[in-house]
């Protein structure tokens, strides 16, 4: 057994087919055309959900999502404390939800009733895979013995050096949800424009620039990433998201690899908390970069 636990939320995305040891993931729930999944026991697949989230008729049966309580945190958290695991904790975005602020509640309430055990709750101010992509890190830091001072360390400086750049293919969906207003969805689906965003070193999600068809967006992100990236041996992973769509993935992870010069690569499932407020067709770059200010 590790002498810590590495743990995040669902929000992180984190490449199912990558198997860790002693890594936990908090699931959080949604609701999807008046169904209501709890993200573990009861979910659906992507394909399935992202069909769901294109078949919407009404408001009502857009997706939404629930950020995790301190009474869910401390659920999920007291059987690691009771096996002796310390807990370092790379939360979503402060900025993005209110998820971080209750898992910081329960863990003052552990500290508490475990005072011989630590827990960590670093602002991953990130979401996605950016949020995994810092999680990925302190696994390989640990593996490579890192001290549990020296991974919380890591965390933090991540926080700022962990980035993704995405587009987003059904700008209806953001009107739907109410991210943008029906007259700029109407502009937006009839010139083909498909907005590039961001998450800045705040923790906020912003949008960089626009592109005229999903081949130029996809070009854009490629740029972005190009142009703030660390140097491709210090990349020791890679990911390239996508929600529902998988060839589109692959060309971009092509293009990554050809053009950015780096070998190791994931391709993972945007989720359905993310997926919930990006839509189907969504096609991310994440990457470590020298920071985050574009």
């Amino acid at each position: 057994m590790s002498s810590y636990l590495i743990t995040t939320e669902a929000t992180s995305d984190y490449p199912v087919s990558i198997k860790e040891k002693d890594f936990a993931i908090i699931p959080m729930s949604y609701s999807v055309c008046g169904e209501d999944y709890d993200g573990d026991a009861r979910k659906l697949t992507p394909k399935e959900f992202y069909d769901a989230c294109r078949n919407a008729k009404t408001k009502e049966d857009l997706p939404t999502t629930a950020m995790v309580t301190a009474y869910t945190a401390k659920e999920f958290f007291t059987p690691y404390l009771e096996k002796g695991f310390d807990i370092i904790h790379v939360g979503f975005s402060s900025q993005l939800s209110g998820t971080f602020d209750q898992i910081c509640a329960a863990a003052k309430e552990l500290r508490e009733e475990f005072p011989d055990r630590r827990i960590t709750v670093v602002d991953s101010k990130a979401a996605c895979f950016v949020e995994g992509l810092i999680a990925y890190y302190a696994l390989r830091a640990r593996e490579n013995g890192a001290t549990y001072d020296e991974c919380v360390s890591l965390v933090e400086k991540l926080s700022n050096q962990s980035c993704g750049f995405f587009t987003i293919e059904d700008i209806n969906h953001l009107c739907r949800t109410g991210r943008v207003t029906k007259a700029e969805a109407f502009i937006g689906a009839t010139l083909h424009i498909k907005p590039i965003l961001h998450i800045n070193s705040e923790g906020k999600l912003i949008p960089v620039t626009k592109a005229i068809s999903k081949k130029r967006a996809m070009r854009g992100v490629i740029e972005l990433a190009k142009k703030k990236m660390l140097p491709p041996e210090q990349q020791k992973l890679v990911g390239i998201g996508h929600a529902d769509a998988y060839e589109d993935a692959v060309a971009l992870e092509k293009a990554v690899k050809e053009e950015l010069g780096v070998e190791n690569t994931v391709i993972f499932d945007v989720g359905s908390v993310i997926g919930s407020h990006v839509g189907a067709g969504m096609l991310a770059v994440v990457l470590l970069c020298s920071d985050r200010n574009i």
